[in-house]
This record gives C-alpha cells, sequence and structure tokens, in this order.
C-alpha cells in the first residue's frame, strides 16, 4: 500500500509540526475481513495526529494513498444503511432549496455515497454525484442517482463543466478532512460553481471534537479535524470567503456546516458568533490540543478499567455497531476479543464478516439473540438513542448499555 509522509502542511505549507496524539499502529477500521482473509497478514499503519505551528490546523501528516481506501477495497460504508440520516438530509436539503436554488438549477455533490442527500433534489433539479467507491456508486446509480466513480480536483471540475455547465450549489459532506490537496480541491470547486453559486460542506468539527472528547473520529480515512477558522483561511486562498456556518446536531455529536461564496453574501450572526466563541476558547492553540490529548487517555483507560471490572465479575459483553468510530475506541483503549466477544450490526455488508486484527465476528441482531451478552458497549455511539429506544426489551429483561464517550454512559 502507498503510504504518503507530508513534511509540508496541507493548508499553508508550514514546515513545523507539534504532536497531538499518538495512537500507535492502526488497521484500516472500515476494512472488515472475510475468512479467506486470515491467511494474510494484516498492515498497520502509523496514526499520529500532529498540528501545523503556522496555520494551527490539526491534521495527520502520514496518510495512505486514498486509492487503498477507496478504490481498491470492498467499501462498506452506504449512508442509506444509517438510521435517522435520510431524515437529516431531507432536512439539509431543504433548507439549501429554500435558500439558494431556483427550478432547473445544477446540483453536484462530491462524495456522494449512495445519493442519499441528493436523492432530496433530484425531482426540481438536474444533479450529479462524483464518488471514487465504486462498489457505492453502483448502489447510487441503481437507485436512479446519476454518479461519477472518481475522486473529485480540479481536472474533474473541469471535464464536468464541459459536460454539464457549472452549478448553482457544489456539496461536500464528511469528505472534504479526505482530502490529502485541499487546495487541489479548491480549484475545482472555483471552477465548478457558477459566480452566484454557493459551496456548502459538512465537516467533522475540532470544536465539537474537544468539547465531547470525540476521538473515534481519528483514524486514516480522516486528513484533517477542521475548525472555523481553517476553513476560512484555505477559503481566502482562493477568494472564497465563508458567510454562513454553524454546528449541527449530528449523528457525529456535532458536524461544523459551512458555506462559501464569491464574497457576494453577507455574514450571517451564527457564523460571526461561532468565530468568536473560536477565539475566545483558544480553540486552535497548542494548549488545546494537550488538552485533548489528556482527556483521550483517561476516558480511554477509564473504559478499559470499566470492561475488565465486568468481566471478572463474569458477565458477558459485545459491541452493538461495527462501525469504524467504535473500532477505534476499542483500539486505543486496547479492547480486544478477551473483552468483547462479538459484534452485531445492522448493515448486510458487514455481517458475516470479521474486525481487523482482533477478527471478533459480526453477526445480525437477529443471530444475536440467542447469545445474548449481559452489557451492549454501543460502538455507534452516535446511534446510541436510536439503539437503545430500539432494544427496549433487552433492557426490560435485565440488559445493559455502555456508551463509550464522554464521561461514558452505563444504563
Amino acid at each position: 500500500m502507498k503510504y504518503l509522509k507530508n513534511t509540508l502542511c496541507r493548508m499553508c505549507d508550514g514546515t513545523g509540526f507539534d504532536t497531538v496524539l499518538d495512537l500507535g499502529e492502526q488497521p484500516l477500521v472500515n476494512s472488515l475481513l472475510r475468512k479467506e482473509d486470515f491467511a494474510q497478514k494484516e498492515p498497520l499503519f502509523s496514526l499520529v495526529v500532529r498540528r501545523c505551528r503556522t496555520c494551527g490546523l490539526v491534521q495527520l501528516t502520514e496518510v495512505l494513498e486514498a486509492d487503498e481506501i477507496y478504490k481498491n477495497v470492498d467499501y462498506l460504508f452506504f449512508s442509506s444503511d444509517m438510521p435517522t440520516l435520510a431524515d437529516y438530509f431531507r432536512d439539509y436539503a431543504d433548507d439549501v432549496k429554500k435558500r439558494f436554488l431556483k427550478k432547473g438549477d445544477f446540483v453536484v455533490e462530491m462524495g456522494s455515497n449512495d445519493g442519499i442527500l441528493l436523492s432530496f433534489f433530484k425531482d426540481e433539479h438536474p444533479i450529479l454525484g462524483v464518488d471514487p467507491a465504486t462498489n457505492v456508486v453502483v448502489r447510487a446509480l441503481q437507485r436512479g442517482i446519476p454518479t461519477l466513480s472518481e475522486f473529485f480536483n480540479e481536472h474533474v471540475a473541469q471535464l464536468i463543466v464541459r459536460e454539464y455547465g457549472k452549478a448553482k450549489v457544489f456539496i461536500a459532506n464528511s469528505c472534504v478532512a479526505h482530502v490529502n490537496d485541499p487546495k487541489n480541491l479548491m480549484r475545482g470547486v472555483k471552477a465548478m460553481l457558477a459566480d452566484d453559486g454557493v459551496f456548502v460542506a459538512e465537516v467533522n468539527y475540532w470544536g465539537a471534537m474537544v468539547k465531547n472528547t470525540n476521538y473515534s473520529l481519528i483514524y486514516h480515512d480522516h486528513f484533517s479535524y477542521l475548525s472555523l477558522k481553517n476553513v476560512q483561511n484555505l477559503a481566502e486562498q482562493f477568494g472564497m470567503r465563508a458567510f454562513d456556518a454553524w454546528v449541527t446536531p449530528s449523528q457525529n455529536f456535532g458536524m461544523l456546516r459551512v458555506f462559501l461564496d464569491n464574497g457576494k453574501r453577507p455574514l450571517t450572526d451564527r457564523l460571526q458568533k461561532l468565530q468568536k466563541e473560536e477565539e475566545d476558547t483558544n480553540l486552535n492553540s497548542l494548549e488545546t490540543c494537550k488538552r485533548f490529548e489528556e482527556n483521550v487517555r483517561k476516558v480511554s483507560d477509564k473504559l478499559l478499567g470499566i470492561l475488565n471490572d465486568l468481566k471478572k465479575q463474569g458477565k458477558r459483553l459485545a459491541g452493538y455497531g461495527a462501525s469504524a468510530k467504535g473500532l477505534i475506541i476499542l483500539r486505543t483503549a486496547g479492547i480486544g476479543k478477551d473483552l468483547i466477544d462479538y459484534f452485531v450490526d445492522d448493515s448486510p455488508a458487514k455481517q458475516g464478516r470479521f474486525t481487523p486484527v482482533d477478527r471478533i465476528p459480526i453477526i445480525s441482531r437477529a443471530e444475536a439473540q440467542s447469545q445474548l451478552p449481559d452489557y451492549f458497549v454501543i460502538l455507534a455511539p452516535n446511534y446510541a438513542k436510536v439503539i437503545v429506544e430500539k432494544e427496549k426489551k433487552f433492557r426490560d429483561t435485565g440488559g445493559r448499555f455502555i456508551v463509550p464517550v464522554g464521561d461514558i454512559e452505563i444504563f
């Protein structure tokens, strides 16, 4: 696998970095195993978070070539399999349509996955998705969502403009942080957008990660951990400006949704409020990074202690949700098959597979019924509320849940 070691900050070309969090050697948490994979040695890769001393961007400087994550593997994240995501994207689309679009305006989405968001535009607008994961694109096409199996960049943007024209709205959800060359991305955005167009990006928000001690987002897919200030700095390099931003109550404990244009729209109050909050809390500082590292270590050690104590009491433990976020939580704490018997996951694409390194089996909820644990560790913590509501009978018969984020809830 091709591994890149950046010597420059991907946003400002700075050369000096401080270590924020070193998670050692880790597998690709989205690459679940089949039994036939057991004979092969699993690759592990350094996972070290650093902060640029020049611009403050928190990032991975050692990264895998994106092909190794999205094109050369059977990518197993499908947006349509995620509970509540359809409602979230319906509201998202309604807001964009109401504020920025007229009927017939062209809408393009980068990292469109299986087309769940674009499906809410297609009745009134020409649409196009761009996503590098071929198996995901096949599902999008089956759903009637026109999609290119490509990495979005300046060249692809120029091809799209030549064939379809410029977009009034260009959307990038949970994928800007996956780009090792955000400058090329921004050149593509500039080429893609109409003069009065809007670029809407939703990114994992560094501020929410710090506030919630949410380290579950730190894995090889995510190259950068962005603040509003980081996005503003990047936009300004290309003559664009953030005019609106807010932290959504999303499934990732807070995503930053930011709106960029060519400087034609006034700044919203909520953008200015968030900007001041980042300044007041010194969000982009090294001190904040060090505090985050300390809190991660405390929470991780606490989780390991809780599970060890329960196992000593003879309790049976299983994971609920074989998500990348949950797997990195376990890997950080050193929790493996000695503590977790199996994972339940509702995604058929994951059932019958095994977790990296520890090779813990992933089964359906129906299969788990005959071997229920005393405690389910919710390893899709962003869906904890949905899972608990669905599992009322399990709780009523004495089963309990552990939510391994923040202060670690047990109920």
